[in-house]
């Protein structure tokens, strides 16, 4: 469970993240994360630093994603130290032109890491969410 810090910090963060994925604005969307931070997306890819996460991201809103909404909520959030914390995300995404008229579900692994004043995302793991099998 999230104290009022955590979650309000880790909620910020994901509700800007959904924010600028909704607006199809990557620039915005990297800027959640540090300078260095490390992302790894569902299919695996393993993108390092801000610049790669805005151009890959960038580029599958130019294309699959141009379209796509996302809707993003924090499932718990902790800290782990004065200056980071972990947080899970569930998410929503629909509108991928490849999946038309389905929903992907993804849980995401945030590791959030407080440089300063500001709090920004310097780790990120997405995972697809495979329906439960009866």
């Amino acid at each position: 469970m999230a104290t009022p810090q955590e979650g309000g910090i880790a909620g910020d963060i994901t509700a800007g993240l959904a924010a600028a994925w909704n607006e199809h604005d990557m620039h915005a969307f990297a800027s959640m994360f540090l300078d260095d931070a490390v992302f790894i997306n569902v299919a695996g890819r393993c993108l390092r630093g801000r610049r790669e996460i805005e151009q890959v991201h960038a580029a599958a809103h130019a294309g699959p994603f141009k379209t796509s909404a996302l809707s993003a909520w924090v499932e718990d959030a902790r800290s782990l130290g004065p200056d980071v914390m972990i947080a899970h995300v569930r998410s929503e995404l629909r509108g991928d032109d490849r999946m038309r008229g389905q929903a992907r579900t993804a849980l995401m692994t945030l590791v959030i890491e407080r440089r300063g004043a500001q709090w920004k995302i310097i780790a990120a793991h997405n995972t697809n969410v495979a329906a439960p099998s009866a």
